[in-house]
């Protein structure tokens, strides 16, 4: 899955899209997104690919497309105090978002 939005040209871009896709909807969601650069989680020579809302590999490292990600977020009931298991989370994109809306 992934390519349902357009690639930006930074992260913020990327973000735009996925909102004008209705992949992210909450305010929350996108408070996540917008604070964490997808292309700090990519090796330098594939950094290109980082706003593109495509699935990555290379060796041991994944990252899933945006639109999955934004779509179990909007999709889990998050808020502060929760508490959050993410089995098999590769490059930790996806914890850290989830993160930031819990917090400590």
């Amino acid at each position: 899955m992934g390519g349902a939005v357009s690639a930006g040209e930074d992260n913020d871009d990327l973000i735009d899209n996925l909102k004008e896709a209705y992949y992210i909807r909450s305010d929350l969601v996108e408070r996540a997104f917008r604070a964490i650069d997808r292309a700090d989680y990519y090796l330098d020579e594939f950094r290109d690919n980082a706003y593109k809302d495509l699935a990555w590999r290379h060796g041991n490292i994944h990252l899933s497309a945006p639109c999955i990600y934004s779509e179990v977020m909007e999709a889990l009931d998050l808020h502060p105090g929760l508490s959050f298991l993410n089995l098999g989370s590769g490059t930790g994109y996806l914890s850290t978002m989830v993160g930031l809306i819990l917090g400590k």
